[in-house]
């Protein structure tokens, strides 16, 4: 790839299509608030909205609308290989490399503790440009496992492409370090927009919401209380 990966970029595409991503996923029902019985999240903390990009998998509709919004970012990025995270990235990658005729591999957090004991299955991608698919982005983990693994088996990788990106302040330097962009079909400002212009989210709701992004351990710790 000719681009200048010398800072990381958080990329984004124009509002009136993160706006069809966010109605895809509201169609979905794959964006769920629940302020009275809160979600737990991987950190621990409660949360009181949750973003299930599995659950789309199963309204083609907005399957669909994804996977061609995905592929259209991705295409101009000319790679060789599109490869999917395990589990949640390999159901997009594979809609995206089918879409653009490419081959697809994915790659698991850790390598398997039978058979071969690869990490990567698919083929082999020493040399060539990948380009990985993930559901979504927040912390950054995952992305960075996976693109170590890829690096590692020597592949060429800088793009990462999502459906949603929540991505949290201390992800980005991190981002920069690995020397990655990250190309976003929507993200949580819009998603919030939307659902409250169509009616899927009140006021109020969205005011939980808000009052948890601003301090999300302060939220939960208060929560918490409340639990049984």
């Amino acid at each position: 790839m000719s681009s200048d990966y010398s800072k990381s970029r958080v990329l984004s595409i124009d509002e009136k299509h993160k706006k069809t991503i966010a109605r895809a996923i509201l169609d979905a029902d794959a964006f769920l608030i629940r302020a009275d019985n809160p979600f737990t999240l991987t950190s621990g903390l409660l949360a009181p909205f949750y973003i299930n990009c599995r659950q789309i998998l199963s309204h083609p509709d907005a399957r669909s609308t994804i996977a061609s919004g995905l592929s259209s970012v991705i295409k101009p990025l000319n790679c060789d290989i599109i490869a999917g995270g395990v589990t949640a990235g390999v159901p997009y990658a594979s809609l995206v490399a089918d879409r653009l005729g490419l081959p697809l591999v994915y790659v698991r957090p850790e390598p398997k503790s039978h058979g071969t004991g690869s990490q990567i299955e698919g083929g082999d991608v020493t040399g060539r440009r990948l380009l990985l698919v993930e559901d979504l982005i927040t912390t950054a983990t995952s992305i960075l496992k996976f693109v170590s693994a890829l690096r590692s088996s020597g592949a060429e990788i800088h793009d990462v492409a999502v459906v949603f990106s929540r991505i949290t302040e201390s992800a980005k330097p991190k981002l920069q370090d690995a020397n990655l962009s990250i190309t976003a079909l929507c993200d949580l400002d819009n998603l919030l927009q939307v659902a409250l212009e169509t009616g899927r989210a009140t006021e109020g709701e969205l005011i939980s919401v808000r009052q948890f992004l601003e301090d999300p351990d302060g939220w939960s710790a208060e929560h918490k209380r409340y639990e049984k």
